[in-house]
């Protein structure tokens, strides 16, 4: 993919999105220190970083300032993502679940089919051929869209967090009166494996738990530790 370069102008609901993360990486983080426990961190410095939101059939770019924060305890530092964000992703955490959900919930749903709205394909809104390119090079270059393996991609990766999401998970089986924990179906034409099928019932229940108790959402992901 060519280089990420923003709108001019940013489309409203993008500078709304750019807006709350960059406020939230902003403000002072209300958790505890992962190394220590300690709840006090002091403001270390902050860097930019790119992420992507889809608007219109279309996926637009946005550069928004992260924050990182210092635990004056022991002196870890950590990248504070807000809520719409998730870590070592460009894609937010709205993108992410929706599309995860779509697959592993509805019937008659493949993968090229979750990387479209409406029938149409996903493409970057972003510079691909050169400012002195003829419009015939622009025309001939492949435009990037979603690739359907993106969202098989994420359904992993949320599955693979299930053991830090099982109090969330716990909760939603105890407020669970309508049963929808205990109904997971997945069709046999969206798996090749056993263990292709329970990571697909895993991610199900995980997104399903998450709606259920959203005011306990365990996702707002931060990177933690001394790294970048």
């Amino acid at each position: 993919m060519a280089k990420l370069k923003e709108s001019d102008p940013l489309p409203s609901e993008a500078q709304q999105l750019k807006d709350l993360i960059c406020e939230g990486s902003a403000r002072r983080p209300r958790k505890q220190c992962e190394k220590c426990a300690h709840r006090h961190f002091h403001w270390h410095e902050a860097c930019c970083r790119w992420f992507l939101v889809v608007l219109d059939k279309v996926v637009d770019a946005i550069q928004c300032v992260i924050h990182r924060w210092r635990c004056v305890n022991c002196g870890a530092t950590f990248r504070h993502l807000p809520f719409p964000c998730v870590a070592f992703k460009r894609y937010l955490r709205i993108e992410i679940e929706k599309r995860a959900e779509a697959y592993v919930e509805a019937e008659p749903m493949s993968y090229r089919k979750v990387v479209t709205d409406g029938g149409a394909e996903l493409v970057y809104d972003s510079p691909i051929a050169d400012a002195q390119s003829t419009e015939a090079e622009k025309e001939a270059e492949n435009v990037p869209r979603m690739s359907h393996s993106t969202p098989y991609r994420w359904i992993s990766e949320i599955t693979a967090s299930r053991e830090r999401l099982q109090p969330v998970v716990k909760q939603a089986q105890q407020a669970d009166l309508a049963g929808r924990l205990s109904s997971i179906r997945i069709t046999s034409a969206k798996y090749r494996s056993e263990a292709r099928r329970r990571v697909l019932e895993a991610c199900c229940l995980l997104l399903r738990a998450l709606r259920l108790v959203p005011s306990r959402n365990p996702t707002e992901f931060e990177t933690r530790g001394s790294s970048p």
